[in-house]
C-alpha cells in the first residue's frame, strides 16, 4: 500500500492493485488518502502564503513597539498583536491542511515559513537584550566562560546550568570567531538550532509515514505547543539539544533502515555523536532521548523487527551509558536538582491516593478565553489521540516506529494526570509538553488527515477541511494564549512589579551592573523576583530564595536577624515600588507560595534606614541595596 498525496479529480474505475506486504523495517506505509475536487481546493500559493505570514509579524511586531511606547493595556495594541498572528498562522494551516496537491518542496516550505516567523516575533519581543529569565542565567555562563577560558565556571543562579556547557561552548566559539556581542551570537545559535530541531522533526516524521502531507500535519499539530515558540526557542540548553535530540533520532531510524552495511554504519556514527553532545548540553533531553530509544526497542520487539531491535538497542544502551557516566563524574549536582522536583510530585501523588488535596495550583486567574481555549485544546487532542491510535492499529501496527510513536503518545494522559493532581502541575504539564508533543503530533496527525478525507459525502468534504483548519487554529491560539509570555506582559511595556520580563528595564539592568562592579560577583543577596535574575544575571551574584520575611515587618527584631544569619544574608535589595502594587506574578519573592492580598507597606520596606550598622550603599530613587552584614539589634 503506498501513500497517495493527491487523486485523480475523477473516480477511476480502474481496478486497484492489491496491497503488497511491506518490510516494515526499512519503510513505514501510509493509508491511501483520496482527495476532494480541485473546485473545492485552496489555490493560494506558498508565495502568497510566505508574504501574509512577513505582514503578520510586521502587525504583531508593530503591537510589541506600541506595547514599550506605553500602550501594552490598549485593546487595539493587544488585538493588532492576534491579528499579526493570525496572518501568520491562518493561511499556512489552510495551506497544509487543503486537499490540493502540495509538492514536497512547498510542504517544507511552509513548515519553515511558519517556524521562522514564530521566531522573529520572539525576537521582536525584546529586540535589544535578553529579557526572558533563563536567558539571563545563560548568558552569566556564557560570559564567565568568555572571561576566563574554562568551563564549569560557578553560575550562581542556575548551578546545574555549568556542567552542562554545549550551548555557551557553541557561543563561545561563534563569538570569538566572529567578535559578535553574546546577544546577537545568542539569537544566531537559539534560531540555528530552533529551525534545525524543527525540520528534523518533520523529516523523521515524513520518514516514518512516508508522506509529506502527513509530516507536514504534524508539524503543524506540534506548532501548538505551549514552549514551543517561547522556552524551545530561547537562548537557553534546551533549544540546542532539541536539535541533536531530532539528529540523533533520525539518524537511529537511517541506522536501523540503511539498505547497505556501511550506511548503517555511518548513520550509526552519527548516532552517536548526535547522543554524546545531547548528554553534554541538557539534562532532560538526554532522558527523553535515552526513553525514545527505550520504546522503539521495545516496539521492535513486539513487531519482531529485528534488525531495528539489535540497532536501536545499542544505541539505547549507549545513550544511557553516556548519561551515567557524565552524571557521576561531571554533574552530580544533577540529582539534587531534581530531587524537589521529584518530592513534590511523590507528595502529590501521595495526597491524590489518601484523598486529600493534591496543593495543585488552581489557574482561576487567568481570563476567561484563556481557560476556554485550553479547555478546547485539551479535548481536541484528548479526542484525536485515540482516534489516531486506531488508524495505527489498522495501518502501522508492525511498523516498531509508528507503533513507539503510539506508546509514546500515552504520555500525553500522564500529562493531563500531572496538570490537575500534583503541586505545580501546571508547569511540569507544560515543560513536559516539549517531549510528550512529538508522539502525539504524528498520532494526531495520522488521525487528522483520515478525519478530512474520509468524509462519506462529496459536499461535506470543503466544510471537513474548514472544520480541521478552524480547530488547528483553536490550537495554535492556545499555544500562544497559554504559552509564553503570560497574559499579563503579552505585550512589552511599562515596569511591572515582582513580574518578569516587564520587570527587567534599564533601571533594573544598571542595578545589577553596579553590584558586579562594586561588590564584586557571589554576594548573596535578598531580592525580589523581579530583579532576582538580573542579580544572577548581569550581577553574578548568589540571590537567595525564601527572604520574604526580611520586607514584611516594620521593625527589624532578633528573630528576622537571627533568620537572616542563618542564611548568611549579605545585602539586601529593596524595590520601593513594591508598596504601589501588587505582584503581577502572583508572589513577591522567589519560594513564596502564598500570594499577599495587599502591597507591602513603605514602612517595612525601609525600616532598613533605622537599624543600626545597616549602611545603604546605592540608591537609584526606586531600589536601595543595604548592606546587612554589621546589622545590630537592641535585645
Amino acid at each position: 500500500m503506498t501513500v497517495v498525496d493527491r487523486a485523480p479529480d475523477r473516480p477511476s474505475a480502474r481496478a486497484q492493485p492489491m496491497p503488497r506486504r511491506v518490510n516494515h523495517e526499512a519503510s513505514a506505509p501510509a493509508p491511501a488518502a483520496p482527495v476532494a475536487p480541485a473546485a473545492l481546493e485552496s489555490r493560494l500559493p506558498v508565495s502568497v502564503v510566505t508574504l501574509i505570514a512577513a505582514l503578520g509579524v510586521l502587525v504583531a511586531s508593530a503591537a510589541y513597539a506600541a506595547g514599550r511606547a506605553g500602550y501594552a493595556s490598549s485593546s487595539w495594541a493587544d488585538r493588532a498583536y492576534w491579528l499579526g498572528q493570525a496572518l501568520v498562522l491562518a493561511p499556512a494551516a489552510g495551506r497544509l491542511l487543503s486537499r490540493r496537491r502540495l509538492t514536497p518542496t512547498d510542504t517544507a516550505t511552509l513548515v519553515v515559513v511558519l517556524t521562522v516567523a514564530e521566531y522573529l516575533l520572539k525576537v521582536c519581543y525584546s529586540p535589544a537584550g535578553f529579557t526572558f529569565t533563563d536567558e539571563l542565567l545563560h548568558w552569566r555562563s556564557t560570559v564567565n566562560i568568555l572571561d576566563t577560558g574554562k568551563l564549569f565556571t560557578v553560575n550562581y543562579g542556575l548551578p546545574i546550568s555549568p556542567r552542562y556547557p554545549g550551548l555557551e561552548e557553541a557561543t563561545s566559539a561563534l563569538i570569538s570567531v566572529t567578535g559578535l556581542p553574546v546577544f546577537a551570537a545568542g539569537l544566531i545559535i537559539a534560531g540555528t538550532a530552533h529551525l534545525l530541531f524543527i525540520c528534523l522533526l518533520y523529516l523523521t516524521y515524513r520518514c516514518l509515514s512516508r508522506s509529506h502531507r502527513i509530516a507536514g500535519i504534524a508539524i503543524l499539530v506540534y506548532s501548538c505547543t505551549p514552549t514551543l515558540n517561547s522556552f524551545d526557542s530561547m537562548f537557553v540548553y534546551e533549544t540546542l539539544a532539541l536539535a541533536f535530540l531530532g539528529l540523533a533520532v533520525l539518524a537511529s531510524w537511517r541506522t536501523a533502515t540503511g539498505q547497505s552495511g556501511g550506511e548503517r554504519a555511518r548513520w550509526f556514527v552519527l548516532a552517536v555523536l548526535a547522543i554524546f553532545a545531547t548528554v553534554v548540553t541538557h539534562h532532560v533531553t538526554s532522558y527523553m532521548l535515552a526513553g525514545s530509544l527505550l520504546l522503539v526497542t521495545v516496539a521492535s520487539l513486539l513487531t519482531r523487527a529485528r534488525r531495528t531491535a539489535l540497532m536501536v538497542g545499542a544505541l539505547a544502551v549507549i545513550s544511557v551509558a553516556a548519561i551515567t557516566c557524565w552524571v557521576i563524574y561531571i554533574a552530580p549536582g544533577t540529582l539534587s536538582y531534581f530531587r524537589p522536583t521529584v518530592e513534590g510530585l511523590a507528595q502529590g501523588i501521595s495526597a491524590l491516593q489518601s484523598g486529600g488535596s493534591s496543593g495543585a495550583a488552581s489557574t482561576s486567574a487567568a481570563p476567561r478565553g484563556n481557560q476556554v481555549l485550553e479547555g478546547a485544546a485539551i479535548l481536541a487532542i484528548t479526542v484525536l489521540v485515540p482516534l489516531g491510535w486506531w488508524q495505527v492499529r489498522k495501518h502501522h501496527r508492525h511498523h516498531p516506529w509508528i507503533l513507539a510513536m503510539a506508546l509514546g503518545s500515552l504520555g500525553w494522559f500522564v500529562a493531563l494526570a500531572l496538570r490537575v493532581g500534583t503541586p505545580d502541575g501546571q508547569e511540569l504539564a507544560g515543560r513536559t509538553a516539549t517531549f510528550v508533543y512529538i508522539p502525539v503530533s504524528l498520532v494526531a496527525g495520522l488521525a487528522l488527515i483520515r478525519l478530512v478525507n474520509a468524509a462519506l459525502v462529496r459536499r461535506w468534504k470543503s466544510a471537513a477541511i474548514g472544520v480541521a483548519a478552524a480547530g488547528m487554529l483553536v490550537l495554535l491560539f492556545d499555544g500562544l494564549a497559554n504559552g509564553w509570555p503570560p497574559y499579563w506582559e503579552r505585550l512589552p511595556g511599562s515596569h511591572q512589579v515582582a513580574g518578569f520580563e516587564r520587570s527587567v528595564g534599564p533601571e533594573e539592568i544598571a542595578t545589577a551592573q553596579w553590584t558586579l562592579s562594586a561588590l564584586g560577583p557571589g554576594g548573596r543577596f535578598a531580592a525580589d523576583i523581579g530583579i532576582y535574575p538580573l542579580l544572577a544575571g548581569y550581577g553574578d551574584q548568589n540571590p537567595l530564595q525564601d527572604v520574604g520575611y526580611l520586607y514584611t515587618s516594620a521593625t527589624y527584631t532578633p528573630a528576622i536577624a537571627q533568620a537572616a544569619r542563618a542564611q548568611a544574608v549579605q545585602y539586601v535589595l529593596v524595590d520601593q515600588r513594591l508598596s504601589q502594587s501588587l505582584p503581577a506574578s502572583g508572589t513577591y519573592f522567589p519560594g513564596d507560595t502564598t500570594a499577599p492580598n495587599q502591597p507591602i507597606p513603605i514602612a517595612d520596606l525601609t525600616k532598613f534606614n533605622r537599624v543600626r550598622g545597616v549602611s545603604r550603599l546605592y540608591d537609584s530613587g526606586d531600589i536601595v541595596v543595604y548592606n546587612l552584614q554589621g546589622a545590630q539589634v537592641a535585645p
